[in-house]
């Protein structure tokens, strides 16, 4: 029972750490991102929707402009003409038949009595009060009436004024009554999907094209720049629909990438904790070790002292060849057991020793005739370079002659058919740098990575403990090994241990 509660203890805090990490970020991010982008697409349909209204204003100014571009032509056309009303209103009939924006054409005197048109007159009729009329007698100029319905045709028209102005005086008033639904008509062949809307400057509404939208609507409004009307377009923009679906592609996408990120991240973590794992392992292994060497090494030793004075009584009582060959196995296997025993002792309490300074320049120099000679055995080439400065460190001399003396010989080992062995001292910055490089036959990745584990050993008879210790033994320095190694050409291991305390504050 305890067991399933923890179970369900530790997948509910996953589960949590999950959310937390993933879906949480994923759904606030994709939440501010579909906030921006719908107000992004919000001011764009606005943007749209302005100029939809700006397009419209302008053909609705060209058709006015139009409108009265052909209206002061006639009036032109009528100003070179006699006086002659029967012969103006063929003119004007002729005129209207062509253009079917125009409800109709009269002509009126300047106290605004309607003397012909284009539709037949049954009561007298009098503009003379109308504002329009009054602004084209008084400026000479061009003027629109509000729309309104047409008292003549009943129609739903605006009334264009026009001077006909002769010798600086105005001599009659061309009026044209500008059919509102035509312009209606020419604004609906233009419009895709909008909604336009024409007011004037009352309020009224003169037209619109469609039915205008409640909700989700973008407004955008302009004016006429010859008459005070407004224009508003509106878009239909669907804010709901677009979040929506944007949010979606924002969490398809986020989570996407969030879990990738939450999996890359428990892989490292893994990765971490499996060498964290094998870190402790390696550290109780050896402390297992030190435990075992320390409680068994005189046990060991003591019977092996007897075995070993032993053998070499037999030896000398059997002097013939075939005893002496199987005591010589035997000598050699006891020492190798003496040098595990010792390789035991120094993992397990490499501290246990009491440090001294010494320069590690004479430290290789004292044993450099040993590596010469095992050198000059195995027909490689030995190239020694010693520091221009002293290289002070503390340390157990015995320990690091040990230390180089292993390395070497590994490196005579790699170059069973001749080579070269490089041994370099340098001071680096506070520290004192020791390579051993050869030209050997190498290592490969996976070795290198194993090279420092207890009782790895690619030897037929090693024993899996050298670089262990070597790396033991350097750590307790506060110094570091780093190994590095290419097959076929060769490998270097480079020692770097901080120089004593005199030397760095020189």
């Amino acid at each position: 029972m305890a067991f399933q509660h923890d179970a369900k203890t530790f997948v509910k805090k996953h589960i949590l750490i999950y959310i937390l990490l993933t879906i949480l970020p994923a759904a606030g991010i994709s939440y501010i991102l579909s906030q921006h982008h719908v107000k992004m697409m919000n001011t764009e349909e606005k943007i749209e929707a302005q100029k939809i209204a700006n397009t419209y204003a302008m053909n609705i100014e060209n058709f006015l402009g139009e409108t009265v571009g052909r209206l002061e032509m006639l009036a032109t056309s009528i100003k070179v003409q006699k006086n002659d009303l029967s012969e103006l209103k063929k003119i004007l009939t002729e005129t209207a038949g062509k253009d079917t924006r125009f409800s109709g054409f009269y002509w009126a005197n300047t106290d605004g009595d309607v003397l012909i048109g284009t539709n037949p007159i049954n009561n007298p009729v009098n503009v003379g009060k109308r504002p329009y009329f009054q602004h084209t007698v008084k400026t000479k100029k061009t003027s629109f009436s509000k729309p309104h319905i047409g008292s003549i045709m009943g129609r739903y028209i605006i009334s264009i004024s026009t001077p006909i102005v002769e010798q600086g005086r105005v001599k009659g008033v061309l009026i044209a009554s500008l059919r509102l639904d035509e312009m209606e008509a020419k604004i609906k062949n233009q419009i895709k999907g909008e909604t336009v809307l024409v007011v004037d400057n009352t309020g009224q509404t003169l037209f619109k094209t469609g039915q205008i939208p409640k909700d989700n609507t973008v407004i955008s409004r302009t004016s006429v720049a010859q008459l005070p009307w407004t224009i508003t377009a509106f878009k239909n923009f669907n804010t709901a629909d677009d979040y929506r679906r944007t949010f979606l592609k924002y969490l398809f996408i986020l989570l996407t990438v969030f879990n990738i990120l939450y999996l890359l991240i428990k892989y490292i973590l893994l990765r971490r904790n499996l060498k964290k794992e094998q870190e402790q392992t390696e550290i109780h292994k050896l402390e297992l070790i030190g435990k075992l060497a320390a409680s068994t090494a005189h046990e060991i030793r003591n019977p092996l002292t007897g075995i070993k004075g032993l053998v070499k009584l037999l030896s000398e009582e059997y002097r013939d060849e075939k005893a002496q060959s199987y005591f010589e196995v035997i000598q050699t296997e006891i020492d190798r057991i003496n040098s595990i025993v010792s390789e035991l002792l120094v993992l397990g309490k490499p501290t246990a020793y009491h440090l001294k300074t010494y320069d590690a320049n004479h430290i290789i120099l004292e044993i450099n005739p040993i590596i010469q000679s095992e050198a000059n055995f195995t027909n490689i080439e030995l190239i020694t370079s010693y520091s221009s400065e002293s290289l002070f460190v503390s340390c157990v001399k015995d320990q690091l002659k040990q230390v180089i003396l292993n390395l070497t010989k590994n490196s005579l080992q790699a170059m069973p058919n001749g080579g070269s062995l490089y041994i370099f001292l340098e001071r680096k910055n506070n520290l004192c740098s020791i390579r051993v490089k050869d030209n050997g036959s190498g290592m490969s990745a996976e070795q290198i990575a194993q090279a420092f584990n207890p009782f790895y050993t690619l030897k037929k008879d090693g024993s899996g403990l050298g670089l262990t210790v070597c790396k033991r033994i350097i750590e307790s320095y506060g110094g570091d090994i780093n190994l590095t190694s290419t097959l076929n050409k060769g490998t270097e291991v480079e020692i770097t241990i901080p120089l004593a305390l005199e030397i760095n504050n020189q």
